[in-house]
């Protein structure tokens, strides 16, 4: 990939996918494109960063370290949003993210979101209901994981009850 940005304006891809090209259009004047090569730490785990991040290309992890070793949380691809979380409830960021293969970004932070949903209500109901429902599969899916956890632990204590 050249060091030019594929893209000044963001392609129906992910979230944004449901917005006409005129809103996905606008909604890309409030937030910046970026390049980042491999090995960049997009988001540093512990800290506050108030943005949401939607992935243009490339290939990114979520990895979270826990003592003295990582553990990968999921891969990242072209269309899926990260940062969202941080954005609706600042705190110290539960994992990093790690760029593993260049990627292309786009970024917003939380005031210019604010300023994109109230300048364009409608485009902005179907923005956020864009990023609850990846909130709302991620949730699901760590409640499987979950569930299944507890569903094995039962079963090794069983295992192990005379």
């Amino acid at each position: 990939m050249s060091d030019e940005l594929t893209t000044p304006y963001l392609p129906a891809v992910g979230c944004v996918a449901d917005l006409s090209k005129e809103d996905r259009d606008t909604l890309s004047t409030y937030g910046d494109f970026h390049l980042a090569e491999a090995a960049t730490v997009l988001i540093r785990q512990g800290d506050s960063h108030g943005k949401l991040f939607l992935v243009l290309s490339g290939l990114l992890h979520a990895v979270r370290r826990e003592e003295d070793r990582d553990a990968l949380l999921g891969s990242i691809q072209k269309g899926e949003w990260l940062g969202e979380v941080d954005l609706f409830d600042p705190s110290s960021t539960m994992c990093s993210v790690i760029v593993r293969e260049t990627a292309q970004y786009w970024v917003i932070d939380r005031e210019n979101l604010q300023q994109f949903l109230s300048t364009y209500p409608e485009a902005g109901i179907q923005l956020l209901i864009g990023i609850a429902s990846t909130l709302s599969r991620r949730l699901r899916g760590i409640t499987g994981r979950l569930m299944e956890e507890s569903q094995l632990a039962n079963l090794r204590a069983a295992l192990l009850t005379p």
